[in-house]
């Protein structure tokens, strides 16, 4: 499922030439994914009460009073913030977004008005944008960029793998996709990338 869900969508994203959107979307996806340490949405401090979000937005005060904690979470196997799908256009109930299907517009919205619109033009941009806000200030998510490359090369290689085997025969899809898995059971990169 989200590997369908990533195919479909990556042509969205408004890449610059060079930068590969589906190898975009599967690094953001295994850095934010749920898995046996992360299994649920993630609460923000920030953005309840007493947290410096939640006291410059009346905004994210709406969101809170209507519908609690859920409103200071992120969603979904990419992780986008409630309150930050809802400045995107989106306005269901913050659970609906725990799905990838619900979740995956306010992803390709963010990247391209926040993160490619404003300038990012490599994955270590896009990492950086995706996990602190912006790639332009001096804050740094150096784990999570390297993180992130090392995701974006793994799955570059296996994209160019299967674009490559779909020319080969004639693009017709193989009966079973060999090269890559439903993207759980790849194994996560070292922090060096290999």
């Amino acid at each position: 499922m989200i590997k369908r869900i990533i195919h479909e969508n990556a042509s969205k994203l408004n890449c610059p030439e060079g930068l590969d959107g589906e190898a975009l979307l599967w690094a953001v996806y295994y850095c934010e994914h749920y898995d046996k340490h992360n299994r649920r949405p993630r609460f923000e401090a920030a953005y309840a009460p007493g947290g410096i979000y939640f006291s410059r937005s009346p905004q994210i005060r709406q969101g809170y009073a209507k519908w609690g904690s859920w409103a200071c979470c992120s969603f979904s196997n990419f992780q986008i913030m409630y309150p930050t799908a809802v400045e995107l256009g989106y306005s269901g109930p913050p659970l609906a977004l725990d799905k990838d299907e619900v979740a995956i517009p306010y992803v390709i919205k963010y990247i391209n008005t926040r993160c490619l619109a404003r300038g990012a033009k490599t994955p270590e941009e896009v990492a950086d944008c995706y996990n602190s806000g912006t790639h332009l200030d001096k804050i740094k998510p150096e784990k999570y960029i390297v993180s992130f490359r090392g995701y974006y090369d793994r799955e570059l290689t296996l994209l160019k793998e299967e674009r490559n085997a779909l020319l080969q025969r004639g693009g017709e899809p193989a009966s079973s996709d060999s090269s890559r898995t439903q993207g759980n059971e790849l194994p996560k990169p070292k922090p060096d990338g290999s």
